[in-house]
C-alpha cells in the first residue's frame, strides 16, 4: 500500500482519530512498530478489537483478515510505535501536589537568592506554614551561618519548612522547630538526624526521616488537604499520558496522610489514565506489630478490570550519599556533623527482614530504596529470607559490593535505576571527599545488566524529570555505566517494568492477546543520535486501545 503524501495523510489522520472510540475494530498501519517481542521485533500494522486487545500484528497482509468495512483505519505515515512506557518509580501524587508547593526554589541558586524568594513567597502565602522545596544542602551548609538564623532573619513569626532538592533534608526556622517539638533534648528519630551546633542547639537542618517531625505538624489530615491530594492524582494523570506512560507505580504512598483515599477516589470515578500500582510507605517510627497488621489489611490486588492495585511496599533502608546518610560498608571520608561514620538506617537489617518476610507472605512485592553498598547487601539478605516469594526490586542501587552482584540474579532481585544527568564525571568527582575512589564505582547499571540481572529504568519524578525518553537517553550516555543499546533501554521501560508490576502477560510488549497500551512518537528514536533521543515527542498515547493523550499538533 502506497503512503499518502504527508500533508494529506496528516489531515486524514486527524479526521480518523475522532472515530476511534466508535469503531468496532481499529487498524494502525503504515507504521514502524517496535514490539519488544523477540519473536517478532518489528511490524507495520496492528489491529485492536473493541475490548482494547491486540488481535493481529505484522504486515498489511498478516492483519488483512481482521479488517473489514467497519474497521477504523489510521495511517500513521511511517511513525514509530512503541509499547506504553511503564514507570516503576514515580511520585505521582507528591510531584503533582500543591500541599508542599508554597515556594519553589532553584537548586542552582545560592542562599541570598533563596532568602529573597522565600521572603517574596511569605508576602503572598496565606497558610500558617510556609512550605516549599528546591534548595541545595551543601550550598546552605557552606554559607557558614546558622540555617535557622538565616530564615529567622526574614520570617520569624510563622513556621517555615523547605524541602531540599532530593527530599532527603529540610530547612526550618525557629518557629517550625518549636512546633515540631525539637529542642536540645529531642533525640534523633529512627532514620533521621537533627543537625546541631556545638551548644547542642538545632541548626535548622533535618536530615532524612527527621523531616517528618515537621511535616506531620505542617500537614495534619483535613478535608481540605484530602481534596488537594485528590486533585494532585488527577493532575498527575495528564502528565503520565503526555509522556507516553501507560503504567506506573506511585513509589511512596503516605497512607497516614490520606494518599490512599485520594487514589481510590480517582479510581472509583474512572479517572485514571494509567494502570497504577501503589507502594504503601513503611514508616520507620511506627510500632512493628501495629504497622504490619495495618499494611496487610490494605493489600488489594484488584481484578482483571482494575486500573488500581495496592500490592507493593516502599522501604527506605538508608539515605543518600551526599547527605552522608547512605549506609556504607566502610566509613565515609568525611560525614556531616551528627551522622554516623557509615551512614544510617531507616530499617535495621533485622526489622527489614521481618517486614519483607511477613509482607511477602501476604502477597506484597517490595520496593526497597538502598543506595549504599551495605544497604544493598541488607536488602538482598531480606529478599533471600522470602525464599523466592514475590518480585522484589531494589531501587537506586548506587553502590554495590562486587560480592553482591551475582546475588541479584540468584535471588531474582530487580535492579531499578534512575540514571539522571547528575551521574557525570564531575558529579562523581564531587563525591570523592566523602567516599573516596568508591565514587567512580557508582551506578553499576551496565555491570548488573551484563550479569543477567533484570534491569528497569524509572524517573523518581519529581526528583528527576518524568520523560522516559530523557531517562533512556541518560541511560545510554554514561560511558561504561551505560546500557548497551536502545533496545535494552526500551525493554527496561516496558516489558521488564511490566514484569516488576506483575502484568507482563497483558502489557509491556505489542503482541496478540495483550492490551493495546501504546504510544506514537514524532521521530524514530532508533534512527537518532543518542543525544537527540530525549528531544523526541509523544504524539499519541493509547491505554487499552482508548486515547488518553493526543498532542495538539497531531
Amino acid at each position: 500500500m502506497r503512503a499518502a503524501p504527508f500533508l494529506a495523510a496528516f489531515g486524514l489522520l486527524a479526521a480518523s482519530l475522532a472515530g476511534v472510540a466508535e469503531a468496532r475494530t481499529t487498524l494502525l498501519h503504515n507504521a514502524k512498530i517496535y514490539t519488544v517481542n523477540s519473536a517478532q521485533p518489528w511490524a507495520s500494522a496492528l489491529v485492536i478489537d473493541e475490548d482494547g486487545s491486540i488481535v493481529a500484528i505484522g504486515s498489511d497482509e498478516d492483519v488483512a483478515e481482521y479488517v473489514d468495512d467497519e474497521t477504523e483505519q489510521i495511517d500513521l505515515d511511517g511513525r514509530l510505535v512503541l509499547p506504553g512506557f511503564q514507570d516503576t518509580h514515580a511520585h505521582v501524587l507528591d510531584a503533582s501536589s500543591e500541599a508542599q508547593a508554597g515556594c519553589e526554589l532553584s537548586p542552582e541558586g545560592d542562599v541570598p537568592q533563596w532568602l529573597h524568594a522565600l521572603k517574596t513567597c511569605a508576602a503572598d502565602a496565606e497558610d500558617e506554614w510556609l512550605l516549599g522545596s528546591g534548595f541545595g544542602l551543601h550550598a546552605l551548609l557552606e554559607a557558614k551561618q546558622s540555617p535557622r538564623a538565616l530564615l529567622d532573619g526574614i520570617i520569624s513569626e510563622r513556621p517555615v519548612a523547605i524541602m531540599e532538592e532530593t527530599s532527603h533534608a529540610y530547612w526550618l526556622n525557629s518557629k517550625a522547630l518549636e512546633l515540631a517539638g525539637i529542642d536540645t533534648k529531642t533525640p534523633n528519630p529512627v532514620g533521621g538526624i537533627i543537625l546541631r551546633d556545638e551548644q547542642g542547639e538545632a541548626t535548622g537542618v533535618l536530615l532524612d526521616n527527621a523531616g517528618d517531625l515537621a511535616l506531620d505538624k505542617a500537614l495534619p489530615p483535613s478535608k481540605a488537604l484530602q481534596d488537594v491530594y485528590y486533585q494532585a492524582v488527577l493532575a498527575g494523570q495528564d502528565e503520565l499520558a503526555k509522556n507516553g506512560i501507560t503504567s506506573v507505580a506511585d513509589a511512596r504512598v503516605f497512607w497516614r496522610r490520606g494518599h490512599l483515599e485520594a487514589w481510590q477516589k480517582a479510581a472509583d470515578k474512572d479517572q485514571l489514565k494509567a494502570r497504577t500500582v501503589l507502594d504503601l510507605w513503611a514508616y520507620p517510627q511506627l510500632d512493628d506489630d501495629e504497622q504490619l497488621a495495618a499494611l496487610k489489611g490494605m493489600y488489594d490486588p484488584g481484578n482483571d478490570d482494575s486500573l488500581l492495585r495496592v500490592t507493593q511496599i516502599k522501604f527506605y533502608v538508608d539515605g543518600i550519599i551526599h547527605n552522608t546518610t547512605a549506609r556504607l560498608q566502610k566509613p565515609y571520608g568525611q560525614s556531616l556533623p551528627g551522622v554516623g561514620s557509615k551512614g544510617l538506617y531507616y530499617f535495621s537489617p533485622e526489622r527489614l527482614e521481618r517486614y519483607v518476610r511477613e509482607l511477602s507472605k501476604s502477597g506484597f512485592d517490595m520496593h526497597i530504596h538502598a543506595i549504599g553498598d551495605q544497604a544493598v547487601s541488607d536488602a538482598l539478605d531480606a529478599i533471600d529470607a522470602t525464599r523466592g516469594q514475590g518480585r522484589h526490586r531494589i531501587t537506586h542501587v548506587e553502590l554495590v559490593d562486587n560480592a553482591d552482584v551475582p546475588r541479584f540474579k540468584q535471588l531474582n532481585a530487580i535492579a531499578d535505576f534512575q540514571p539522571s544527568p547528575y551521574f557525570t564525571p564531575s558529579f562523581l568527582k564531587d563525591n570523592v571527599p566523602m567516599i573516596g575512589e568508591r565514587a567512580y564505582q557508582m551506578l553499576p547499571m551496565r555491570q548488573l545488566y551484563e550479569s543477567g540481572v533484570r534491569v528497569t529504568l524509572s524517573s523518581d519524578w519529581d526528583v528527576n524529570p518524568l520523560s522516559p525518553l530523557g531517562i533512556m537517553q541518560n541511560a545510554l550516555s554514561l560511558g561504561e555505566r551505560s546500557l548497551p543499546n536502545l533496545a535494552a533501554a526500551v525493554k527496561a521501560y516496558t516489558l521488564d517494568a511490566a514484569y516488576t508490576l506483575r502484568q507482563e502477560q497483558s502489557t509491556g510488549s505489542l503482541e496478540v492477546g495483550k492490551q493495546a497500551d501504546l504510544l506514537v512518537l514524532d521521530k524514530n528514536i532508533f534512527d537518532l543520535p543518542t543525544k537527540q533521543i530525549g528531544k523526541a515527542k509523544v504524539l499519541w498515547t493509547l491505554l487499552g486501545g482508548e486515547e488518553v493523550y493526543r498532542n495538539p499538533a497531531f
